[in-house]
């Protein structure tokens, strides 16, 4: 686009736009100049607007420089007229006017120092959105509860009326982008505009703090941005000393959304540690694929984190059309309802075998020289073979804003699993009658009910007692206690996803839902859980999965990868 040309070209990294934005009465024309600027010109000041496209159809527009018409989404139309002052000029950095959205590598350059355009900013204007009918009364509480310094006990004297226009205001579309995040946290001051309203980010904060040690969590729900709200000040910290690993805020925004897939990864850069940004760069070119995007972005994970917590961590349902080698997990995939197992410290079935880190085939330095039909190689041992497997019916969360239709999902989703689990019950009850295999020292009962969920609480805190025998009979007799909420939570939220299944010397385990009969169970170096394999025609691997096999997890059969049948298995 010739407006972006000339005068207006970027050379070097730390070169961005700005747009000064005309004055001008509300019914005129937007207007506006593009100049070239530097984030590191202390003199330059500007504020960055953070915002969500909105719908491209019926597009507005503004005219820019020497007359040139450029389209915009009618969400940033109304943004530019409501920051528009009648008098003076108005700079800020907007991504959709001041970086060339047809041109590849200006893309590329902009969003690799996106977090420097953020810090160096003023301030950021949040833009939810014109306001609705609720929403002036919302935005005023909001900043009214802030300056009292709203107590917990005083937001459940919040009418209904009131929550449900916060609540309405946590629903915009701007809280669940993954760009946001960025955005916000790399600002050195933050406010959130929802139409001629403003109040200070910190009100949001409050907001999440208080709702949860209200009980008001019913009322008001923040959404996947909550987590991001919840330690505020210590992510911005992290950021501020030079970020944290790409893996970790990848794990941490898994339900998170963007329009391109590979935005999922590269919004999260800005973030990520000096590492990280060395190793995945930017690329809006056909030269990357997603898949091989995905394929890279795995692997560095695998390198940095030297473990196999990655794999235990990803989710290994793709997406349609995505052709991925089977150890490669797609991290644009919404994780909703399905816990992996990765709890701190929980689990160390390969005991003290953690000294062969993963390699790969073809051999390579960097991630980014990975092909997107690299091989992973994992040393380790075949421990045994699933026998039957039952998969947990699929019931998907209701992710809308009808509180009524989101509680019916719920409803089905616990109905479907306590009777599923008590299928499972009747045939592991039956199976074990008919053969003299023992799981364990455990009795099959204890077996049993320890598997679904997975021997640990729905935090994760701790392995549950032996009371939890007596919690589950509750559960699945019907009986309304704290004990048997405690055990139904923990087994829809680890059954959710997966499958029980019975291997062949009788321990009972969870396994991926994908799993069958004559998939085999692996232990690995450096694997705290076992993993599901599928054997191939060629000698080599499909990967699966994580699992939880009853009677192996804290490393009493880890002598196996310190013997002979040690082996490399190549998985594609």
């Amino acid at each position: 686009m010739a407006l972006y040309t000339g005068a207006l070209a970027l050379n070097v990294d730390h070169e961005c736009r700005i747009l000064v934005l005309s004055a001008g009465k509300s019914s005129d024309d937007l207007r506006g100049q593009l100049i070239k600027a530097s984030t590191d010109d202390v003199n330059i000041h500007y504020t960055a607007l953070s915002y969500t496209w909105g719908d491209p159809s019926g597009p507005g527009f503004i005219i820019l420089n020497d007359g040139h018409i450029l389209s915009i989404t009618r969400n940033l139309e109304a943004a530019l007229r409501q920051f528009r002052s009648p008098t003076d000029l108005l700079s800020l950095w907007v991504d959709a006017i001041c970086i060339n959205q047809a041109d590849a590598e200006d893309k590329r350059s902009q969003v690799g120092i996106m977090r420097q355009i953020y810090l160096s900013a003023r301030q950021t204007w949040v833009w939810l959105g014109p306001s609705s009918t609720d929403s002036d009364e919302a935005m005023d509480t909001l900043q009214g509860s802030h300056n009292r310094g709203l107590s917990p006990d005083e937001l459940r004297l919040l009418s209904r009326e009131a929550l449900n226009g916060i609540n309405n205001l946590m629903r915009r579309s701007w809280w669940t982008r993954i760009w946001v995040i960025q955005e916000a946290v790399s600002s050195p001051q933050v406010r959130i505009w929802c139409g001629r309203k403003m109040v200070d980010f910190e009100c949001f904060v409050m907001l999440e703090k208080n709702s949860w040690a209200a009980s008001a969590f019913p009322y008001i729900s923040t959404g996947p941005f909550g987590l991001i709200l919840t330690d505020w000040s210590s992510k911005r910290e992290i950021v501020r000393r030079g970020g944290a690993p790409l893996f970790v805020w990848t794990v941490g925004t898994l339900n998170f959304e963007s329009t391109l897939r590979r935005d999922r990864i590269y919004a999260l850069l800005g973030l990520s540690n000096e590492e990280s940004r060395n190793a995945i760069l930017p690329d809006y070119s056909t030269r990357t694929s997603d898949a091989m995007l995905l394929t890279q972005v795995t692997a560095h994970f695998l390198m940095q984190q030297q473990s196999l917590l990655p794999l235990q961590c990803g989710f290994y349902q793709k997406a349609h059309g995505l052709d991925l080698p089977s150890w490669v997990a797609d991290w644009t995939t919404s994780q909703t309802g399905y816990i992996p197992l990765v709890f701190e410290n929980a689990f160390c079935a390969c005991g003290e075998y953690k000294f062969t880190a993963p390699r790969f085939s073809p051999q390579v330095e960097r991630p980014s020289s990975l092909p997107e039909d690299a091989s992973l190689i994992l040393k380790g041992v075949i421990e045994g073979e699933i026998v039957t497997a039952h998969p947990m019916p699929e019931v998907p969360l209701y992710s809308g804003t009808d509180t009524d239709a989101h509680m019916r999902s719920r409803m089905l989703r616990r109905q479907v699993t306590r009777s599923t689990c008590r299928g499972w019950k009747q045939e592991f009850d039956r199976l074990n009658l008919n053969d003299n295999a023992s799981p364990v020292m455990d009795s099959h009962h204890t077996a049993f009910w320890r598997t679904i969920m997975a021997d640990r609480l729905y935090d994760g805190t701790g392995s549950p007692g032996p009371e939890y025998g007596r919690h589950f009979e509750d559960w699945q007799a019907g009986i309304d206690s704290d004990g048997a909420t405690s055990f139904r939570n923990a087994a829809e939220g680890h059954c959710a996803g997966r499958s029980f299944v019975r291997c062949r010397d009788g321990r009972p385990g969870l396994t991926p839902r994908s799993a069958q009969a004559g998939d085999i169970v692996c232990l690995f170096h450096r694997g705290n859980v076992p993993f599901i394999l599928r054997p191939l025609h060629s000698g080599r691997y499909a990967f699966l999965g994580q699992a939880y096999i009853h009677g192996i997890m804290q490393g009493e059969h880890s002598f196996k990868l310190g013997c002979a049948d040690v082996q490399d298995f190549e998985i594609r």
